[in-house]
């Protein structure tokens, strides 16, 4: 565990990017088990954690979600993680908050915004997602699909009825899986780190849309991305609902 000296706890809104439904994975109403991990390829203990939140999300079926959202506070050391962002770190920071911790550290596991350890940790995750620790109440169904430009998927909910309360917002990611980078200086100099469930695009919403458009980057290593969307308390950071798809293409 790698904690990170120096860095103050603050309390914003998450700052993103764009938003949209997809046709959930598993199509039973039990609501999924959400899997977050923080994480940085400047981080030499982050690649054993990036490999557990793979092994997870073959957990229960598909009823795990899991998202790579990788900090920026690693990037001055060495090596800049081309899928680090400003925004991930603050959103672990707004669960230090919550968590009461004094400090953020890589890598840190959280399992649907109501635990957090150390993304290293196999037991503690498998016995949260076992448990269903704090298992989000609402299942989200819904349709994503790419159109034909490759730079953009049209997302349609099934169910735009679905109440939020005045802390809660609609946060919504494009992940992508089985990205290979190889570092060539920092801490992990010389190696090549594979991920999984890479956050690459998220938007954060104050109410559930019936449609709308999310951005999707080019990609030369892979073209698996999923959609995931959660609604989320953003004062207790407790995920209340959550769902997933993968990215169909279009016809």
């Amino acid at each position: 565990m790698r904690k990170v000296p120096g860095i103050l706890l603050g309390f914003a809104f998450l700052v993103m990017i764009s938003l949209g439904p997809s046709r959930a994975d598993n199509q039973d109403n039990a609501p999924p088990v959400v899997v977050e991990l923080f994480t940085s390829e400047g981080c030499s203990s982050c690649p054993p954690a990036d490999k557990l939140l793979a092994e997870l999300s073959k957990m229960n079926g598909s009823s795990v979600i899991i998202l790579s959202e990788h900090v920026d506070y690693w990037d001055y050391l060495g090596w800049r993680d081309p899928f680090s962002a400003p925004l991930f770190s603050e959103r672990q920071r707004q669960y230090a908050r919550v968590f009461h911790q004094d400090s953020v550290y890589t890598p840190e596991m959280v399992v649907n915004g109501a635990i957090g350890f150390v993304g290293t940790d196999g037991q503690t995750a498998e016995n949260a997602i076992k448990g269903r620790t704090a298992l989000p109440r609402v299942r989200f169904v819904f349709d994503a699909v790419a159109n034909s430009n490759g730079r953009s998927a049209d997302i349609v909910m099934k169910d735009t009825g679905m109440p939020l309360s005045k802390d809660e917002r609609v946060v919504v990611f494009l992940t992508e899986d089985e990205v290979s980078v190889p570092v060539r200086t920092g801490e992990n100099s010389g190696r090549l780190l594979t991920h999984k469930g890479v956050v690459r695009e998220a938007l954060l919403i104050d109410k559930v849309p019936p449609r709308f458009v999310l951005p999707v980057p080019i990609s030369r290593s892979s073209r698996a991305f999923k959609v995931v969307i959660l609604r989320q308390n953003m004062r207790t950071m407790a995920i209340t609902g959550a769902g997933a798809s993968r990215l169909a293409k279009s016809m």
